[in-house]
């Protein structure tokens, strides 16, 4: 018989790429902010994030179905979410991969493979976050590799030279980035989850998986190049994936290597559109029961 619940590993992959999704697009933002003590406003955002999450767990397990009006003001912001995400990560394809590809063509095929992906349900999306998982890892550890080949501790630069406020103020936008995809949990039916005695646990570690990654991808970045250089790119990322074309093993194959970078926005827009879809079938209830 086939198991239709969501097991443990593709809702903790689920949970991983949610988290991780926002500093990926939008990470220049907060550099940009907080500079050389950027590591400070991530370490801050982690613990209020993970705050943030314990609420959002708890809450979950006790959403049910509902009236209309919650269901059309809940689809209203998920599609605007959507929206924005969708003109990030086509922005971040076109200028990081396909500089002479047409804005409007690669949205139309990035809305379609989402909208294919979505077709499903919610355990199809978490099997494909799965999936990707195994992909992703080779790929973030060639990356590892390979950036650890060009890093210089010269640009080692003392913490806290910059403003409180701004570190703060990084730390709450980041927290920010990180939660916002994170509450797509929220529709995810409790009672599809295999094993719920042991499901928080597990989205913990997910979670604290997609932290060290965000560190680890900062720290690649910061000890790559001077903060300068890193604040005047929109998506400064590209600048680790750049360094490993300099080694002749990884010369033609940095930005296939890059792909992975990919992989956590695609699986939070079919996520999106994939609770839009079962908000309009009218499946889910938006409310707290008593």
């Amino acid at each position: 018989m086939i198991n239709k619940k969501i097991d443990l590993l593709q809702i903790s992959t689920l949970t991983f790429f949610l988290t991780i999704t926002s500093f990926i697009l939008f990470s220049s933002n907060i550099i940009k902010i907080s500079k050389s003590d950027t590591i400070i406003s991530i370490i801050i955002s982690s613990i209020l994030s993970l705050f943030i999450l314990k609420v959002i767990l708890s809450l979950r397990k006790k959403f049910k179905l509902t009236n209309e009006i919650n269901k059309i003001f809940i689809t209203i912001i998920l599609i605007t979410l959507f929206i924005y995400l969708l003109i990030n990560i086509t922005n971040f394809i076109k200028v990081s991969f396909l500089s002479n590809g047409n804005f409007y063509s690669i949205i139309i095929l990035i809305f379609i493979t989402t909208l294919i992906i979505s077709n499903q349900g919610y355990k199809e999306v978490a099997s494909l976050s799965l999936i990707l998982s195994f992909i992703f890892i080779p790929l973030f550890i060639i990356n590892i590799y390979g950036s650890t080949k060009t890093l210089d501790l010269t640009y080692l630069t003392p913490i806290f030279t910059n403003n409180i406020i701004d570190i703060i103020k990084a730390s709450l936008l980041l927290t920010f980035y990180i939660t916002i995809p994170l509450l797509l949990l929220l529709f995810i039916p409790y009672n599809e989850i295999d094993n719920k005695k042991k499901q928080d646990k597990y989205l913990y570690l997910a979670f604290s998986l997609g932290i060290l990654t965000i560190i680890i991808e900062y720290l690649l970045l910061y000890f790559s190049c001077n903060i300068e250089i890193i604040t005047s790119y929109e998506y400064p990322f590209m600048l680790v994936i750049n360094s490993l074309s300099s080694f002749l093993i990884f010369n033609r194959f940095s930005y296939i290597i890059s792909f992975y970078l990919l992989f956590s926005p695609f699986i939070t827009l079919s996520l999106i559109l994939t609770i839009i879809r079962q908000l309009k079938l009218n499946k889910y209830i938006l409310k707290i029961q008593d």
